[in-house]
């Protein structure tokens, strides 16, 4: 179960020579789908650097089947563990046709002082506004 989902429409730019989605493009879906998710829940600020800040520490994907052209992607994504810095989310894409599953993982975002150039606690806000947000779409495990 996925709290947050986002429809991607593959662009020809996006192919490798095999006429596959590029590996390293899938990242860039999984970004657009975490800023999405920001701006649902309501903690992406980007006026404010260092309240906004947020680095990927760690990124794992399965390629289950290649996506091609023409093929209409839903990336879902739903947060998996809140820790002290740390925000780990669960992903999967998706056929939006079928729900075959196309590719999944894990992102790992460490909350982040522009600033000072360290990571910092997660906002007691954020905190409050994703539990609230990943409950209310079914997500019950998260505290």
């Amino acid at each position: 179960m996925f709290t947050y989902t986002l429809p991607i429409t593959i662009r020809y730019r996006d192919l490798d020579p095999q006429g596959h989605v590029n590996n390293a493009v899938y990242l860039t879906y999984l970004e657009s789908a975490r800023i999405g998710y920001y701006q649902q829940v309501g903690i992406y600020h980007p006026e404010d650097r260092v309240l906004t800040g947020m680095v990927v520490v760690r990124n794992e994907i399965d390629y289950l089947a290649p996506i091609q052209l023409g093929t209409r992607l839903k990336v879902g994504l739903r947060v998996e563990k809140l820790g002290t810095k740390s925000i780990t989310f669960a992903f999967q894409m998706a056929s939006e046709k079928d729900g075959t599953p196309l590719a999944q993982g894990k992102s790992v975002m460490v909350t982040y002082d522009n600033e000072r150039e360290q990571g910092i606690p997660i906002p007691p806000a954020w905190r409050e506004k994703i539990i609230q947000y990943e409950k209310s779409k079914g997500n019950h495990e998260l505290t």
